[in-house]
């Protein structure tokens, strides 16, 4: 009797000090949101230019779709102006383009690109405007964005307007946005057009 006490206390106290499932053990720390990685609260309207073009670099469309309003939460509707001859060619996908399309067309041209395809967004400042309540600034910019359509091209390039304004809860947001196609190149709305669904 005493001899199988005995093994009992010795096989708890053993199994306090192996290392098994670590119940006392400090715990991995959980990996960072998909929304969180490098994305920064836009207090200002650069932080949320910084943020897109983060968003692009990593393929991270929630942080890309957070960079726009929101009329889900109480925000102005995102508005979106494509250039005419992509206008033209994507009829249908432009005619009523909400935030959900935004998300959808990035969600789409992410599956049809490899992790490591390379991807950037290069803006070249044109002018800003600054209102009581908003601030518009002007890009000449150039996207690249590999995919694995052979018959798209992976380069845009033209300029663009975005309309940024401030929520009630002092965050910036691209409230709108104009594309224009400037150069011999397809422009940004192509890529939206293509990949819209």
């Amino acid at each position: 009797m005493r001899s199988s006490t005995h093994n009992v206390l010795l096989c708890g106290m053993l199994l306090l000090y192996l290392p098994g499932c670590g119940l006392f053990g400090p715990r991995d720390p959980e990996p960072p949101s998909q929304s969180s990685l490098n994305f920064n609260p836009p207090t200002e309207p650069s932080i949320v230019i910084a943020n897109l073009q983060s968003a692009i670099e990593q393929k991270n469309a929630a942080n890309y779709v957070a960079c726009f309003s929101d009329l889900s939460k109480g925000q102005p509707a995102f508005v979106f102006t494509p250039a005419s001859d992509a206008a033209a060619q994507y009829t249908s996908a432009f005619e009523n383009w909400t935030l959900a399309d935004e998300q959808s067309y990035f969600q789409n041209l992410i599956a049809r690109s490899a992790a490591q395809a390379f991807s950037s967004l290069s803006l070249t400042p044109k002018g800003t405007t600054v209102t009581a309540d908003s601030v518009v600034y002007g890009y000449d910019y150039t996207l690249v964005f590999q995919h694995n359509d052979p018959s798209f091209p992976t380069t845009a390039r033209g300029t663009l307007q975005f309309t940024l304004r401030v929520s009630q809860s002092n965050f910036w947001m691209i409230q709108r946005w104009v594309d224009f196609k400037t150069t011999d190149d397809i422009a940004w709305s192509h890529f939206k057009g293509k990949f819209s669904n």
